[in-house]
C-alpha cells in the first residue's frame, strides 16, 4: 500500500475518533477490521510506531483482540522494544490457553532471550518440549510430520543444553530413516555442542582445581567425554556427506570451527595451570 493511502486511512481514523457518533465508532468489528488491516500494512512499510498506535486504537475497543495483539508484538519487535513485546506475547499465550501452539512459545522464547530474561526463555523452550508427545508412536511410525517433530524437539533440546536427549531424538529418526542427511547433521551438531560444553567444564575445573592430584580423575573423565563426543560428531558429519556430498562445505566449516574453539579452550587451560 502506498504511503499516501496509509496517510488517508490514518486521517479517516482520526476523523472517526472525533466526529463519528460513539454508536458507530465503538463498532468493534468494524474498528478491528479497519485497524488490523492498516496495522498490517504499516508494519510492511516499517512504520512500526504508527502500527503500535493503530493496534492500540483497536485494543481500546477490544482488549482481547488476538490479531491486534500479535501485530503489536511484531511492531514492538520492529522498534526493538523486546521487553514490552515479550510481555504482550505472554498475554497472548494466556488468552489462547490450550489453543496456544509451538510457534507462540518459540516467539516468547526468542523475545525473552532478546530482552535478557533467560529464565523466561528457558521456561518457554521447556514448554515447547512438553508439547512433543511421542509416547503413542511406535518406532515404525516416525515419518513425515512425525520426523519433522523429532527434528524440532531435538533442536530445542540443544538450545536447552540437554544434548543427550537431543542425541536420542536424532537416533530415533535414524533408526527408521538412516539415509536422512539432515538427521546425521543434526546428530553431529548435538555431539559437537556436547563436546564444546564439556571443554568449557574442563576449563572451569582446571581454574578451580589448579594442580590438585586427588581431583584429576574427574578432570580426565570430562576430557575423555569431550574427545569422544567430538569423534562422534565427525563420524556423523562424514555419514551425512556420504549420503549428500553437497553438504560438505557446511559440514567442513562446522568441524574447522570446532577445532579452532578446541585449540582456544586448551590454550586457556594451559594458561591457568
Amino acid at each position: 500500500m502506498k504511503v499516501k493511502t496509509i496517510l488517508i486511512i490514518i486521517a479517516v481514523i482520526a476523523f472517526a475518533c472525533i466526529v463519528i457518533p460513539p454508536a458507530i465508532s465503538e463498532n468493534t468489528e468494524l474498528r478491528s477490521g479497519i485497524g488490523n488491516a492498516l496495522a498490517g500494512n504499516l508494519i510492511e512499510q516499517n512504520k512500526y510506531d504508527l502500527a503500535v498506535m493503530t493496534t492500540d486504537w483497536v485494543l481500546e475497543a477490544d482488549s482481547s483482540n488476538i490479531e491486534a495483539r500479535e501485530m503489536k508484538v511484531d511492531a514492538l519487535c520492529g522498534l526493538e522494544e523486546y521487553e514490552s513485546a515479550s510481555e504482550m506475547q505472554k498475554f497472548i499465550i494466556a488468552d489462547k490457553g490450550a489453543l496456544a501452539d509451538k510457534s507462540d512459545l518459540y516467539k516468547l522464547a526468542e523475545l525473552s532471550a532478546k530482552s535478557g530474561d533467560l529464565a523466561e526463555c528457558v521456561e518457554a523452550y521447556e514448554m515447547v518440549v512438553d508439547m512433543y508427545d511421542f509416547s503413542s508412536m511406535g518406532a515404525d511410525t516416525v515419518e513425515g510430520e512425525d520426523e519433522t517433530s523429532y527434528h524440532e524437539k531435538a533442536a530445542v533440546l540443544v538450545k536447552l543444553q540437554r544434548y543427550d536427549e537431543a542425541i536420542a531424538c536424532y537416533n530415533s529418526v535414524l533408526e527408521i530413516n538412516p539415509s536422512s542427511s539432515k538427521a546425521w547433521i543434526g546428530l553431529g551438531d548435538a555431539y559437537l555442542y556436547k563436546s564444546l560444553y564439556d571443554k568449557g567444564q574442563l576449563k572451569d575445573m582446571y581454574k578451580e582445581l589448579g594442580k590438585v592430584p586427588s581431583e584429576r580423575d574427574s578432570v580426565k573423565r570430562i576430557d575423555f567425554s569431550s574427545f569422544e563426543s567430538h569423534r562422534r560428531a565427525v563420524e556423523a558429519y562424514q555419514k551425512a556427506v556420504e549420503i549428500d556430498p553437497l553438504v560438505y562445505p557446511a559440514v567442513a566449516a562446522k568441524i574447522m570451527g570446532s577445532y579452532e574453539k578446541s585449540i582456544s579452550s586448551y590454550q586457556d587451560i594451559l594458561e591457568n595451570l
